[in-house]
């Protein structure tokens, strides 16, 4: 018997705490859905920041629906110095970097003013050289 190896590919799920409705987590599902169909042959894993609402909790969840693995990369709240204001932004980018550095294919939930961490994620993503960009 010959020993096959599947591949993993890992999907970031991402957005703006601003799209934290039931019809976003929808339109996730229905990206994961056809993911999973596509890539049928290859072992499916989910990236995401640990964010306690939007399209981070619905990764989280959906990882749990569909039986996938999830990698979450939490920001590293050490690095936080409550004398410097900016230190939580940094630990956040840091985070965001990781999340754009893991995902061969990311999806992003993004808010109409396109600011904030998800457009952090995604400049990383495209910074990257990566081209599997999905916007919801």
């Amino acid at each position: 018997m010959e020993n096959q190896r599947t591949e993993i590919l890992k999907i970031g799920i991402v957005g703006s705490r601003r799209r934290n409705s039931p019809e976003d987590k929808h339109l996730i599902r229905e990206k994961l859905f056809y993911f999973l169909q596509v890539y049928k042959e290859s072992k499916l894993v989910l990236v995401s920041g640990g964010c306690p609402d939007g399209a981070d909790k619905f990764a989280e969840e959906l990882a749990l629906e569909l039986n996938l693995k999830i990698i979450i990369h939490y920001p590293d709240k050490s690095k936080i110095d409550k004398s410097d204001r900016w230190s939580s932004t940094k630990a956040n980018y840091a985070r965001n970097k990781l999340i754009a550095d893991d995902s061969d294919i990311l999806i992003a939930v993004v808010a109409p003013d396109r600011k904030g961490g998800t457009e952090n994620t995604i400049k990383y993503y495209e910074k990257f050289g990566k081209k599997r960009l999905v916007l919801i």
